[in-house]
């Protein structure tokens, strides 16, 4: 009788764990899938612009909120720019991924940036600079405030004001004290670290804000400089936490944010910072390694084509060099020989002048000597 049981459980078991089975296989394909927390997503972008802040003074005593972004996101302390050295060619690099040629660094509206680029999609955007400078390249965006501002607390307040628009999605926010004591004192004076440290300030209030309003975890906020070495700090859902990139430049942030974001810019010349990017459903880490090798590639071959193009201007710079100076010596030679012209000129005007003087003094003597002559023919007869 006991092994009877012990074959009755067996099949009870048995009808058990077929019929789990069988529900199991009831489910349709992707259930967990639906049943999984949705991707986390960025509710707002929020690059905050310190305008003169460079790489080598970023550090926990100077600025530890900045310095605090950059543990917990990534960070590049090393950042390539073009020339020129300008705080609004730089700005325009950053939102547009382009070099601001030389020709337009005055002029009318500047588009094609982060900030207009979203505008026509329906995005709202927000310009608050402390600088008054930049308004070109945020012609026709939602908020665009320029001041004057007393100082950077009145930007951030300013700020602070805007970002409570539930709608708005990007906000650029520009510090002008560190380019301005920059400017007067240069990079290593203790005024310069102080107005740095300022700024640091006006960011961790920034930042307490976003915190208060609940949003600071999915927030994108990028913290960059403009002239001089600047620094780049990405902290964001999509980029990787506590990470040191290698070297990029200003100009990669918009072809970056252009990609996360679906934001067509092709006239972009800055790479995308794949190595910055967090491995997802639709980029794997195979995925991002192809295409920052494609990338780099294409990037070198730019360099090659570039580098050929600066060798073939030297050899006619050079050669036209050559031309000048070919021209210089002839018109040397030229003027050498109407030098040696006008020294024969001057040496025989100088020996008809003392011929003439000369002929002048014997002039002189032979009608004085004509003079005594007839004098005394003169008194001998009277």
């Amino acid at each position: 009788m006991a092994f009877i049981k012990e074959i009755k459980w067996i099949f009870i078991l048995l009808f058990l764990a077929v019929g789990l089975s069988a529900e199991a296989a009831a489910q349709p394909q992707g259930a967990d899938e639906q049943n999984a927390d949705p991707p986390r997503v960025s509710r707002q972008l929020i690059l905050i612009v310190v305008d003169g802040l460079q790489a080598e003074s970023v550090s926990t005593g100077v600025t530890p909120n900045i310095s605090g972004l950059g543990l917990a996101g990534a960070m590049a302390d090393r950042v390539g720019v073009m020339p020129p050295d300008s705080p609004e060619s730089r700005f325009y690099s950053l939102l547009s991924g382009v070099d601001l040629p030389v020709e337009s660094s005055a002029g009318g509206p500047l588009g094609g940036t982060l900030l207009t680029s979203l505008e026509k999609k329906g995005v709202k955007t927000a310009l608050v600079d402390g600088t008054g400078r930049f308004s070109r390249a945020a012609e026709g965006i939602s908020h665009k405030l320029t001041g004057p501002f007393k100082d950077d607390s009145e930007v951030v307040d300013r700020a602070v004001e805007v970002i409570k628009d539930d709608k708005l999605f990007l906000t650029v926010v520009v510090l002008a004290g560190p380019g301005k004591e920059k400017a007067l004192t240069g990079t290593t004076s203790r005024a310069y670290l102080e107005s740095v440290t300022a700024a640091d300030n006006e960011v961790g209030r920034l930042f307490k804000q976003l915190h208060i309003n609940g949003v600071y975890e999915e927030s994108l906020l990028v913290v960059t400089g403009t002239t001089g070495k600047p620094p780049m700090i990405i902290k964001g859902i999509d980029f990787l936490a506590g990470t040191k990139l290698p070297p990029v430049c200003l100009k990669d942030l918009a072809p970056t944010l252009g990609y996360l974001y679906g934001i067509n810019m092709p006239n972009a010349r800055g790479l995308v910072m794949w190595n910055a990017l967090k491995a997802g459903p639709d980029r794997t880490e195979t995925f991002m390694q192809q295409k920052r090798i494609n990338d780099l590639s294409y990037a070198y071959a730019d360099l090659i084509e570039e580098r050929a193009r600066i060798e073939n201007e030297k050899i006619m710079v050079q050669e036209e060099k050559a031309r000048i100076t070919r021209d210089k010596q002839s018109v040397e030679d030229q003027i050498a020989q109407r030098d040696n012209k006008i020294s024969q000129l001057s040496t025989i005007i100088t020996v008809m002048k003392v011929l003439g003087l000369l002929g002048g003094i014997l002039f002189i003597a032979a009608l004085v000597a004509e003079y005594r002559i007839l004098k005394k023919r003169f008194l001998f007869f009277t």
